[in-house]
């Protein structure tokens, strides 16, 4: 019960704190019909792109894959993750790791280290690309970010040698062993680096729909600006303590992007998009794998009852 209350009462407390502090008559003013003639075909283009990627880390990570899991398989199992998701973002990995095991026959021990693996390698593109902008932009905080992807690196990589390394490693043999940590210990590496690809592309592809939003409210921050700020806020939203990062990913945007000079127009694209990205994933879910959805929810709640 606390874990569903708590990122509803965050958001609503971000988002009065908000609305009390920019002058909303400015922010609405902002949203036009030349906002939603740009933002609607470029979301529906960002959304078919993002899921054949997501479809094929999965695939890619799911081997040897039975026939009846194919790639439109893939991409349902997702869907039916993302409306899960925008309720709670742990809610959303439990779909994702039951719908794995039942449609991929897998054991349930391999679906949540496959799950786990996409993450770990989204966490650390997400840290290597803020760095590289912030490397590029003049941004305040480029040693914390520097820090921060010094230590994903080495958590992930580090990681990976002692998962896979030959012979003996004492104590830590109990922790490598954990079922969980399977793909990372299993998967090929040239596959490991195909997903690392795959998630790049998949989070320039978020850089870019939301080079786009801006640019619908006629805001042009630099790109190495556009890149530090969106990597932050990608995972300021993907912090489990807002619905679908609704509050928390709009401070964010505001402070990282308040040298634009309209904390209006930027709170109205940063609500506009988010909006836009939910309502289209909930459509997903609902239109493309409505039954997987069903079935997710079913079994998370029977799992965790």
């Amino acid at each position: 019960m606390i874990q569903r209350t708590v990122p509803v009462v965050v958001s609503v407390g971000a988002l009065g704190f908000l609305f009390a502090t920019v002058n909303l008559e400015e922010a609405w003013d902002q949203v036009t019909w030349r906002v939603a003639a740009i933002l609607v075909p470029s979301l529906l283009v960002y959304g078919a792109i993002t899921l054949v990627l997501e479809a094929w880390s999965i695939l890619r990570l799911v081997v040897p894959a039975p026939p009846e899991f194919g790639a439109w398989t893939a991409a349902r199992v997702k869907c039916a993750s993302y409306l899960l998701g925008i309720v709670h973002y742990a809610l959303g990995v439990g779909a994702l790791t039951v719908l794995l095991r039942r449609r991929a026959a897998l054991p349930l021990s391999e679906a949540a280290s496959i799950v786990l693996l996409i993450s770990a390698a989204d966490l650390l593109i997400v840290l290597g690309l803020a760095a590289a902008g912030a490397a590029l932009y003049e941004f305040d905080d480029t040693t914390h970010l520097a820090l921060m992807l010094a230590v994903g690196g080495v958590g992930f990589f580090g990681g990976l040698a002692v998962l896979r390394a030959p012979g003996s490693l004492g104590p830590l043999d109990r922790i490598r062993s954990l079922s969980v940590f399977e793909a990372l210990r299993t998967v090929p590496l040239e596959r490991l680096a195909e997903l690392l690809v795959l998630r790049a592309v998949f989070s320039i592809c978020f850089i870019g729909i939301s080079g786009v939003g801006f640019a619908a409210f006629d805001l042009h921050p630099p790109v190495s600006q556009l890149v530090v700020g969106m990597m932050i806020v990608a995972v300021v939203a993907a912090l489990p303590i807002a619905v679908a990062g609704l509050g928390t990913s709009q401070a964010a945007m505001i402070y990282l992007f308040r040298d634009l000079g309209d904390d209006g127009a930027v709170l109205a694209m940063s609500l506009v998009l988010s909006a836009g990205m939910i309502l289209m994933r909930a459509l997903m879910g609902l239109v493309v794998a409505r039954e997987y959805t069903r079935e997710a929810l079913a079994q998370t709640r029977g799992e965790g009852a």
